[in-house]
């Protein structure tokens, strides 16, 4: 806070702000988060560059974000540009807490609304277009876990059996060990619910909310709503 005044004083038309918050207690960084957000409100003609390894606070700090990745950027874009429209597969799991699930799939439909298996489940149709000529070809289908739900009647994306549960009060996070794949498929349900350790479920999501990825990680483009 201190070396954030002596800075204004100063009138600056930049600041550069190099993980400020990365040696504060959890309570304390989101006080000066906030601090910070409202500063950047009032001091509509200075810019504020922002570096950061917390994907809250470029979240909720930046009107646009640069991914870098081993000196390289990955991708700019607004937040919600870069959660709903990741380019690939680096930043579709930086982006989003907890990360994207990605699961090798085939391709077994392309055109406009392309058809997707997932390893350990079933053939889905997404709202992602997918050249005719990849279809047979491997690739990955990606999907957050907030998307995710109990199938109730839908159409199953994923199948397997409850690893781990955690209960949390406004939310449920359940891993799920689908098919041979060593990652569990993470779950975010809404409330709590009655679910164990053991039991077989199903998953399933809108075709709006999966992710399709070619072999190298590129990602095929959704439809923008």
């Amino acid at each position: 806070r201190v070396a954030i005044g002596r800075a204004i004083v100063r009138d600056p038309q930049v600041f550069l702000f190099d993980e400020p918050l990365s040696n504060l207690d959890a309570a304390l960084r989101v006080a000066t988060r906030i601090e910070i957000s409202k500063l950047n409100e009032r001091m509509v003609d200075t810019t504020m560059i922002y570096v950061t390894h917390d994907q809250v606070e470029a979240m909720t700090l930046a009107d646009r974000i640069v991914v870098l990745n081993a000196g390289l950027v990955e991708q700019v874009g607004t937040p919600m540009e870069l959660y709903l429209h990741p380019d690939n597969l680096f930043v579709a799991q930086f982006i989003g807490s907890p990360a994207m699930n990605v699961v090798p799939c085939v391709i077994e439909a392309g055109g406009e609304s392309s058809v997707v298996r997932a390893e350990g489940g079933n053939p889905v149709t997404t709202d992602v277009a997918v050249p005719d000529s990849a279809k047979g070809s491997k690739g990955m289908v990606g999907v957050r876990p907030e998307d995710l739900k109990l199938a109730n009647g839908g159409e199953t994306i994923f199948t397997g059996t409850v690893e781990i549960v955690e209960k949390l009060g406004e939310v449920t996070l359940i891993y799920v060990k689908v098919g041979n794949y060593e990652e569990p498929v993470l779950a975010k349900l809404v409330g709590i619910v009655d679910v164990n350790r053991g039991e077989t479920v199903e998953l399933a999501a809108l075709a709006k909310d999966l992710h399709v990825f070619d072999d190298k990680g590129k990602a095929y483009k959704r439809k923008r709503t």
